[in-house]
């Protein structure tokens, strides 16, 4: 394991729904549902009502969280098998919540000069803009038959100065989505899940929550589009990994986050996973 990040007085937390609920307990406004998949498993959440909010500690809506082989040693064609079930995932996602993919803002959050951050940049990098080609070649766009994708990274506040969720808003009130696609690392509680596993939610994403730094919720309500989001937990707490302390702990000492040791191939194909499989459902996808 790589340190990461000192951060001090803080709760620490986990960004995946999965995590907040145990799998095998009946909870309160909460249904559960596991699918096998090609190479992986679904667990797919959906929380229904105002006590399943409680509950978990997330709005209403759907959670569904792919566990695969660990990022790090994954063979190409897992990589492929992993494709398909993002893109498969993306399409019943949309059209559970009702939601038009006809232009997409694809958004990848964090830092991509710090790897465990850069799975939203990276996977940004591996989408295939398509929207500026229906001014330049209509006729070609027609043909290809694809969503009309554009793509943004806003960058860490620590850089830019500027909120992330300000950013996705300027841009989503300028270029008009039907849907925002919004990436991000996230932090987990469990080390079993680190590089594994992928959570896709209905419900937005405030960025930085797990590590203590709660920024904007970019979400429906801030800009009056859904948000789909899309991560993989790359971090994880000293607390949460030290015998005797949970993620629930008050403890205010000082603590770090680390990441695993293949961090870096982690992120390299995670990106290929997320960024191919949003091309093979609703953009440009190459065999």
């Amino acid at each position: 394991m790589e340190d990461l990040n000192l951060n001090c007085g803080i709760v620490f937390d986990s960004d995946l729904a999965m995590e907040r609920r145990r799998a095998s307990t009946y909870v309160e406004g909460v249904d559960y549902k596991r699918d096998v998949c090609i190479g992986g498993v679904w667990e797919r959440l959906k929380i229904t009502s105002e006590a399943g909010e409680k509950n978990v500690g997330r709005p209403i809506g759907l959670y569904d969280t792919l566990t695969l082989p660990r990022m790090d040693t994954i063979m190409p064609d897992d990589i492929e098998d992993a494709k398909d079930e993002i893109a498969r995932e993306l399409c019943r996602m949309c059209d559970l919540c009702d939601i038009s993919p006809e232009r997409i803002l694809v958004v990848g959050l964090g830092n991509r000069q710090l790897t465990p951050d850069a799975i939203g940049p990276s996977s940004a990098d591996e989408v295939d803009a398509t929207m500026h080609m229906r001014e330049e070649d209509p006729a070609m766009f027609e043909a290809l038959g694809c969503s009309e994708i554009c793509v943004l990274c806003p960058d860490v506040t620590s850089n830019s100065g500027i909120q992330s969720a300000e950013i996705v808003k300027s841009v989503a009130d300028a270029v008009k989505p039907t849907v925002v696609f919004a990436i991000d690392s996230l932090a987990s509680r469990s080390e079993e899940r680190l590089g594994n596993t992928i959570q896709i939610s209905s419900t937005g994403i405030i960025p930085g929550t797990g590590v203590g730094h709660r920024g904007t919720k970019i979400d429906e309500e801030l800009l009056g589009i859904p948000v789909i989001a899309i991560g993989i937990p790359t971090v994880i707490s000293t607390a949460s990994l030290s015998k005797g302390m949970t993620s629930n702990s008050e403890n205010k000492s000082c603590g770090y986050f680390v990441s695993p040791k293949g961090i870096n191939k982690i992120v390299k194909n995670g990106a290929k996973i997320i960024g191919g499989g949003i091309n093979q459902a609703f953009g440009i996808c190459y065999f």
